[in-house]
């Protein structure tokens, strides 16, 4: 430990350089997945532009509970007719915009930046997935 420190109080510039290239990168990659919305944002969009909530955990974990009126669509169900080249299931919502939810707002970032390669419609999704919904307290359907 003592080694380590004193690596950082020689290489402080090469420290910051390497703090600073990973903050950019997170940055970057948080951007490129599309603009997330937080819990009374999604209410909001929903309500005002007729968005879509589509909820991308398993079965199992949809009937435990989920946002009024989301529909799941499997991430795997998701990816596996994305690689397959077919048409997905979120297709059929046309124009309307999209607000992908998970757990913790990792398989919606995922299934975001793909969406928004194909140029496809607006999508969303929710800051901090489900968890966070569940942390505003807000309210769950089951």
């Amino acid at each position: 430990m003592q080694k380590f420190l004193i690596f950082v109080s020689e290489q402080w510039f090469l420290i910051t350089v390497l703090a600073a290239t990973v903050a950019l990168l997170a940055w970057l990659e948080n951007r490129r997945a599309g603009k997330s919305l937080s819990t009374h944002a999604l209410t909001a969009l929903v309500n005002r532009d007729n968005g879509v909530v589509i909820d991308l955990r398993d079965k199992v974990d949809f009937d435990a509970g989920h946002i009024v009126d989301a529909i799941n669509v499997p991430f795997t169900k998701w990816q596996s007719q994305h690689t397959a080249g077919g048409k997905t299931d979120l297709q059929q919502y046309g124009d309307r915009p999209l607000v992908l939810v998970c757990k913790m707002g990792q398989q919606s970032s995922y299934v975001a930046k793909r969406i928004q390669s194909e140029e496809g419609p607006a999508v969303y999704r929710l800051a901090g997935g489900l968890m966070e919904w569940q942390g505003a307290q807000m309210p769950l359907v089951k």
